[in-house]
């Protein structure tokens, strides 16, 4: 067999590969999410897990920086600051893959710019766990348990698939590590700034008035 030949079957062979365990693991998917979605289902996990979910969402994460940020004197500010900047970039990733895979979610909906892969609240939650959980390192294992609650309410819920909530939990927290490895540099940030598009600081000066010649003395001075 010549290299070519042998070359191309080796592909061949790889791309067969791929598929099958791309299939494997979409069965493997499925069968996560009916033992999660079907067999876990308990009246009593109900109310908790619809709190897991309403915990993740976007809105409670902002109150949630909003709080330490205002409350928590400078080690909270710097640490919501910090919170709110990996939320923001894992929340862009994350969009632009919900509009690029369009997955529909377990009921069959499908809407590109809110389809099932990858998870919106499994991301935010783990952005915001890793860099709490860094920056107050007793409260780390609180904040990763929440996060994981938070991803698994969704499932139960039958709002996503397992490899949903796996794919924005590793989103959320390679954001948060992103941040926090460029945590100065985040820190210096200036929202205002930016804005405007220009350096903040005192207004400028205004300018100097020319000071006017000695003016010739007068017959009467």
């Amino acid at each position: 067999m010549s290299t070519s030949r042998a070359t191309s079957a080796l592909a061949a062979l790889l791309v067969l590969g791929g598929l099958a365990a791309a299939c494997a693991a979409e069965s493997l998917d499925q069968r996560l999410f009916r033992q999660i979605n079907g067999r876990w289902q308990r009246p009593w996990l109900d109310g908790p897990m619809s709190a897991l979910t309403a915990a993740g969402d976007a809105k409670a994460g902002l109150a949630l920086c909003a709080g330490v940020g205002l409350f928590g004197g400078q080690r909270g500010y710097r640490a919501a600051k910090l919170a709110l900047a990996a939320d923001a970039g894992s929340a862009l990733v994350t969009f632009g893959l919900k509009c690029a895979v369009n997955r529909a979610r377990p009921d069959g909906i499908a809407d590109r710019t809110n389809s099932s892969f990858p998870s919106g609240h499994a991301t935010g939650a783990f952005a915001l766990a890793a860099v709490f959980g860094h920056e107050y390192p007793t409260l780390a294992i609180p904040c990763y348990t929440v996060a994981a609650g938070i991803a698994l309410s969704r499932v139960y819920r039958g709002r996503h698939y397992p490899s949903d909530v796996l794919a924005g939990a590793a989103i959320g927290y390679a954001s948060a590590r992103l941040v926090l490895h460029f945590r100065e540099r985040v820190l210096g940030l200036d929202a205002g700034r930016l804005c405007r598009g220009k350096k903040t600081g005192p207004p400028p000066a205004p300018p100097s008035l020319p000071v006017p010649a000695d003016v010739p003395a007068g017959p009467n001075d």
